[in-house]
């Protein structure tokens, strides 16, 4: 096996309803936590973080790293056709309207733990065969 074919891939988050747990009509196309778009995220709030000094962090600000974080991973969406954004029906993907999607507590939460799932990145990848 080569292991520089392990490489990970971008999974689908079938989001569901808080109550019910009955799939809404969204998928959101993610990339992991490793990916080197959301590792250049990560590393700007650290910079930005070490340029503050001490004493600078807050709540908002962690909650806005993490939206940000979150933000950098979604690559993609399908909505069902009845599903809107507020008044936004089958919204374009933009960094605006992934906010607006994980402004939704609930929403961001499921995103939250999918990308927490490494496993999942590696389902296909650099499987093969043993030789034997």
């Amino acid at each position: 096996m080569d292991i520089l074919a392990i490489q990970p891939s971008t999974i689908s988050v079938d989001i569901k309803h808080p109550a019910t747990g009955a799939a809404i009509g969204l998928k959101v196309e993610c990339v992991s936590l490793e990916d080197d778009r959301v590792k250049q995220v990560e590393r700007a709030i650290k910079n930005r973080a070490l340029r503050g000094g001490r004493n600078t962090v807050t709540a908002e600000k962690i909650e806005d790293n993490t939206v940000e974080i979150l933000s950098a991973a979604v690559v993609g969406w399908e909505w069902a056709d009845d599903l809107t954004l507020g008044d936004l029906k089958a919204p374009q993907l933009t960094k605006i309207n992934v906010g607006k999607l994980l402004a939704v507590g609930w929403i961001a939460k499921q995103i939250d733990m999918a990308l927490g799932d490494e496993a999942a990145f590696f389902s296909n990848s650099g499987l093969s065969s043993p030789s034997t």
